[in-house]
């Protein structure tokens, strides 16, 4: 049981390192390393000392305090994480603000007393958006945050300080996955389309497999795919079976 132990913190640390360059809350993202090492040290007691028959006590403390410890400072950390991050504007206001005709430069607001976090500049928000609805680099495979900075000519931090604050989202891959279930919603509806494969769909539109496209589609839906495909065909040919009628009945009178 101690060497499974070792194992699933081991395979925590990998996950939680894997993900940690897509959270864009930076004060999570902080809190994310602070719990990992927290919880390796206290795995690594708690392994070690069944697997050496050398027991916590000896560390200087009786191991139920020792345990009773590390949770209470795992939990305090969790909790702190939890309630402690501030909300940021909801996604739908990034689309009013970049559709506004403020033309505040960056340069005035980067010059506000050099903080960049008393706003985000409408045109860094505009540049994104050009970036994402015209050149659609969202299909780019493996694109990154680091890759989109370099594309911006933004530092990271900045750009995901954009995303985060200024956008909503606090997840990179959330950010993309949004542009790329609206490009596969599109082709899904598109009559001209219903031949090509869904797989197909998903992979023009930048997922790099069938799995995570069919459940980020669902949970953004509630529908797979090929539903969504079903029923908005049947809507496409309702309504051009609508026009074609009301064509008729215009050309009959």
């Amino acid at each position: 049981m101690s060497v499974v132990a070792l194992v699933l913190a081991l395979s925590a640390a990998v996950q939680t390192v894997k993900t940690w360059r897509a959270d864009l809350v930076a004060r999570r993202r902080r809190l994310r390393i602070a719990v990992l090492v927290m919880s390796l040290v206290f795995i690594a007691l708690d392994a070690g000392s069944s697997l050496t028959s050398v027991p916590i006590s000896s560390l200087g403390a009786p191991g139920s305090l020792a345990i009773a410890l590390s949770l209470f400072v795992l939990a305090m950390l969790a909790g702190w994480g939890f309630f402690g991050v501030k909300a940021t504007a909801p996604a739908m206001q990034a689309t009013a603000t970049i559709a506004s005709a403020d033309t505040r430069s960056e340069a005035q607001v980067a010059n506000r007393d050099g903080d960049d976090r008393d706003s985000i500049a409408p045109i860094l928000l505009r540049r994104l958006d050009y970036l994402m609805t015209v050149e659609r680099i969202y299909r780019q495979e493996g694109l990154s945050i680091g890759g989109l900075a370099v594309r911006l000519d933004l530092p990271e931090y900045r750009l995901r300080q954009v995303i985060n604050e200024g956008l909503g989202y606090r997840n990179f891959n959330a950010f993309l996955n949004r542009y790329r279930i609206d490009d596969a919603k599109a082709a899904l509806s598109d009559p001209s389309q219903r031949d090509v494969q869904v797989l197909t769909i998903a992979m023009d539109a930048g997922f790099q497999s069938i799995g995570p496209f069919n459940r980020a589609f669902k949970a953004d839906t509630g529908m797979t795919p090929t539903e969504f495909r079903r029923h908005a065909l049947t809507r496409s040919q309702a309504a051009a079976s609508q026009s074609d009628d009301n064509f008729k009945i215009g050309q009959s009178r």
